[in-house]
């Protein structure tokens, strides 16, 4: 038997995944976002679920922006250094 998810149901899951997701972050991902929490001026009980998604999706994004210029040096300086 084949069990079909509504599209309510999906989008459940999708919030559960997100805002589950924040529990397995770093230290330094887990700081930005309380700092774009606190910046809404608003407590964390206050926030709409779409507010927390939004704000969760913008600290990945620069997190990863972040993380990825630091591997870029590194490869660089990996590079100088086996030379």
């Amino acid at each position: 038997m084949t069990f079909r998810m509504t599209q309510t149901e999906r989008e459940l899951s999708e919030v559960g995944r997100d805002i589950g997701s924040m529990l397995e972050s770093n230290a330094h991902w887990f700081a930005g976002l309380a700092d774009l929490v606190e910046a809404t001026g608003k407590p964390v009980d206050d926030l709409t679920i779409g507010e927390l998604r939004s704000l969760i999706e913008q600290r990945t994004d620069t997190y990863n922006r972040i993380y990825a210029r630091i591997e870029a040096r590194e490869a660089g300086y990996a590079k100088c250094n086996a030379i």
